[in-house]
């Protein structure tokens, strides 16, 4: 049953709404990687709003919606944006379908590995029941075990060649609240097989095109959504679902499984310091592939020389051996 886009508001109600959507607002901005003194468009916050709905609750999201709601038409009434107007019409058409009877906290309903069964299964059932996203979704999911990128980070990926080795040139989302070891991370694909470089030089032009037709967070979007609803309708009694940041803490336990430095970790996923993938990241005991991208030299001494800065007392973390073994994650077909 829709939801009333004009719900009834007395007094109290209308008060809270300005807190709540600053709240919003920022949740927002942390997601998508938009700094505090970046532009975030009202079609960028309500895309965002739309999909994490699906970790909400209905009686959460029809108060979100409402906030979202009063909020946009103020923003209308005083500037007549036709951006907000945009935003307001998509936001009032949407339901609470997808929405959860139970939740936990955001960040303890999402599962921080991204097993290669699981991963496996859902390209199957993407092959098998195509969607206006599934071939997107497909590439996006094998790019970012691949490569572990935060999923706003795709937009600005570049495929570039350094000394004749392909590599992604990546600008740290990060970078503006001072959490990365600078404003770009390289990542050297000299050791993935031509199909594997293939798919993500594909998934990288098609994440730029979206960007620069100022339409990523549809792209985004379209893509969770997507993955939400596979995943419910394969697993629908797991408590934690797989989400595309999923990749990136599978990404982690495979690079400590590989038998990577803390420092080659953090030069690779681009961190300012080795020890925020050490104590936030995908454990070591849950990699199952070997990492096969590699870090550019002079960010890694860039991340120990930021360390040293930060904890001088603390010497850095030597090397353990590699305890899996190199693997395919694209098959032959490029799927």
């Amino acid at each position: 049953m829709p939801l009333n886009p004009h719900p009834t508001r007395n007094a109290d109600t209308i008060q809270a709404y300005p807190k709540r959507v600053r709240t919003l607002i920022q949740r927002c901005r942390r997601a998508l990687g938009v700094g505090p003194h970046d532009k975030l468009g009202h079609k960028q916050y309500v895309g965002w709003l739309i999909n994490d709905r699906l970790n909400k609750s209905r009686p959460t999201w029809r108060m979100y919606k409402a906030a979202s709601v009063y909020f946009l038409e103020q923003e209308i009434a005083r500037d007549g944006d036709p951006e907000a107007e945009e935003a307001l019409e998509l936001l009032q058409s949407i339901t609470s379908e997808g929405c959860v009877k139970t939740t936990m906290r955001t960040s303890g309903a999402k599962l921080k590995k991204f097993p290669l069964r699981d991963y496996r299964r859902l390209l199957d059932h993407l092959d098998d029941h195509p969607s206006p996203w599934s071939e997107d979704l497909g590439r996006w999911l094998s790019a970012g075990m691949l490569l572990g990128l935060r999923p706003v980070e795709w937009g600005q990926a570049e495929m570039i060649l350094i000394q004749g080795e392909a590599a992604l040139k990546v600008r740290n989302a990060k970078q503006t609240n001072n959490r990365a070891h600078g404003e770009f991370r390289t990542l050297l694909m000299g050791g993935l097989t031509d199909e594997e470089r293939a798919l993500v030089d594909r998934h990288v032009a098609q994440a730029r095109a979206f960007a620069h037709a100022g339409e990523f967070a549809k792209f985004y979007q379209g893509c969770a959504a997507t993955l939400a609803r596979v995943v419910r309708q394969i697993w629908p009694r797991r408590p934690k679902k797989l989400t595309l940041y999923s990749l990136r803490h599978q990404f982690a336990a495979d690079a400590k499984a590989s038998g990577l430095t803390t420092e080659e970790i953090a030069a690779l996923m681009g961190h300012a310091v080795d020890t925020t993938a050490t104590q936030h990241y995908g454990r070591k005991s849950a990699g199952l592939e070997m990492v096969r991208v590699r870090p550019d030299p002079i960010e890694v001494a860039r991340v120990r020389q930021v360390f040293k800065q930060r904890f001088p007392s603390q010497a850095p973390t030597p090397p353990t051996p590699p305890t899996v073994r190199p693997g395919r994650l694209v098959p032959p077909d490029g799927r």
